[in-house]
């Protein structure tokens, strides 16, 4: 996801002296770190630092709440956030305690009632340093932080959210497996991507090309070596840092709420999601149907990342075969039941009326989801739960 308006990104370092930015960006300030309690490498070295260790698949609402509260006891000067999406995005909306008035309690209370908040625009209520455990996800420079709660996975968007720094360090990617590499980098192109289903200005339809073509490009070349990762992990973040996501409609990527509502519903991951429900949105695209984007800005983006490939020159069958390539599992078809309150649902939360699926009802979601990709074993009903990890 990115913010509906443009916002100054955050200061990017990379590549082997990471670790020494870390340093000096920490020196002679008390530092909080946050990390994921799994983190494979040690934590940034700073002689004032004390850290708080998380669990990447607790930080709900309860979870950043607790944050929030340590954060409050005793306010860094700086914050280090090491992890993956998930942990980012907990750091992030737990500075939010720092804001003046009351920022933090806000974003809760209307979390608890919707699924999109649009924060107050302010700068950033502490320096944070984002020092990504994972690639794909781009929370490190973009304002956008995803809240589990209840009634399931919310969207905050707005400047305050947004990193002072962002870290890429290899040597925190090293660890990751050929399946986490991959996943990686199908969800930085599926940003791209979903961008690209409503008409853009030709600068950021051009940035979306070359980074789209550079990720897939990426993906199946060296990608398990530390430059490869890297560079990924760079490419990543340029979806960020460029043109490529910006446009009049900010939620363009549709697909985006209904995996969103799938992985909670199913407890699946959000990749998993996504790769099961993005070709069958495609198909509604291409024939025409507006209400889930654009179909000539979409065949415009398919044809320039595609050309010179072996990809079906079809967008919806392209991306099927780029889902395939890499990887990803499918999640067991639901049932007849469990797909209505999937599609209730998304029209409750994102769709009718509301601008991120405007038009789109609970029956135009159960459509896409019979024809969605999945695997043979149906699911029974069973408790919604939020995926483990973003």
């Amino acid at each position: 996801m990115t913010a509906p308006y443009a916002a100054r990104v955050p200061t990017l370092w990379h590549g082997p002296r990471a670790p020494q930015a870390v340093a000096r960006l920490t020196a002679g300030r008390d530092t909080l770190v946050i990390a994921d309690a799994a983190a494979a490498h040690p934590l940034p070295a700073a002689a004032s630092a004390r850290t708080m260790a998380v669990d990447a698949s607790a930080v709900d609402e309860l979870g950043v709440v607790l944050i929030a509260e340590e954060i409050v006891r005793r306010p860094p000067e700086v914050i280090v956030a090491v992890g993956g999406g998930s942990v980012l995005d907990a750091s992030k909306i737990a500075a939010l305690a720092l804001s003046p008035g009351h920022l933090f309690d806000f974003a809760l209370q209307h979390a608890a009632t919707a699924a999109l908040t649009l924060l107050p625009d302010a700068p950033p209520p502490v320096d944070i340093i984002a020092l990504p455990t994972t690639l794909g996800t781009s929370s490190e420079t973009n304002s956008v932080a995803i809240l589990r709660n209840r009634r399931g996975a919310r969207l905050l968007v707005g400047r305050p959210l947004r990193p002072r720094h962002a870290v890429l360090d290899p040597e925190r990617l090293a660890t990751l497996s050929t399946a986490a590499v991959q996943e990686g980098a199908l969800e930085a192109f599926l940003r791209v991507a979903g961008a690209s289903t409503s008409p853009r200005t030709e600068r950021a339809a051009h940035d979306a090309r070359i980074l789209g073509r550079a990720l897939l490009e990426a993906a199946t070349g060296d990608a398990m070596s530390t430059a490869g990762r890297l560079r990924l992990a760079r490419l990543s973040a340029a979806t960020q840092r460029t043109a490529a996501l910006r446009g009049p409609d900010p939620y363009s990527a549709r697909h985006w709420y209904l995996a969103n509502e799938v992985a909670f519903h199913l407890g699946v991951r959000k990749m998993t999601a996504t790769a099961a429900v993005i070709a069958a949105v495609w198909q509604r695209i291409g024939a025409g149907d507006a209400r889930w984007g654009d179909r000539a800005s979409l065949d415009a983006f398919w044809a320039g990342v595609a050309a010179g490939t072996a990809l079906p020159r079809d967008p919806a069958a392209g991306i099927a075969v780029v889902v395939d390539q890499g990887g990803l599992p499918s999640p067991p078809r639901p049932s007849a039941r469990e797909i209505d309150r999937i599609a209730a649902a998304v029209e409750t939360a994102w769709g009718d009326h509301r601008p991120m699926l405007r038009g789109i009802r609970a029956a135009d979601v159960r459509a896409v989801l019979h024809d969605s990709r999945w695997s043979t074993s149906p699911v029974g009903d069973r408790r919604p739960r939020a995926a483990e990890r973003r």
